[in-house]
């Protein structure tokens, strides 16, 4: 795992491609990502707070609903806090993802044993 921000680690999946960060829909290109499927590209976590994210690829057809309108692929936030979902949302960029990722991290609690100032100079210190 690779510290992203103070206490939040992340794993990427072997099928990550840094060269596709800008670029969704070469997962579905070259097959890694099915037609109306998602994939997981990393997790993110920091256990402390009991928090976990997941990033990922999706590709979207609405007509496999019956819906109007023309397939497309993005990528995916999805954040944990406690076990419970927070939220689930698409971006048109890894890099617009992962800045979503950091801004609600930076949003909890202090960590057990350490003071929100401590944080914010911590956080401040690695943007």
């Amino acid at each position: 795992m690779i510290e992203i921000a103070p206490g939040l680690a992340i794993a990427w999946s072997p099928v990550y491609q840094p060269a596709w960060d800008a670029c969704p829909a070469a997962y579905v290109a070259c097959g890694a990502v099915s037609w109306g499927r998602s994939r997981r590209l990393a997790r993110a976590q920091d256990a402390s707070r009991h928090f976990k994210a997941y990033l990922g690829i999706q590709h979207f057809d609405p007509m496999r609903w019956h819906v109007a309108g023309e397939a497309r692929t993005a990528y995916f936030l999805s954040l944990f806090l406690g076990g419970r979902t927070i939220s689930l949302r698409t971006y048109a960029t890894l890099a617009e993802a992962l800045a979503a990722l950091r801004s609600f991290h930076a949003t909890l609690p202090p960590r057990p044993g350490e003071s929100a100032t401590t944080e914010s100079a911590t956080t401040e210190g690695h943007q």
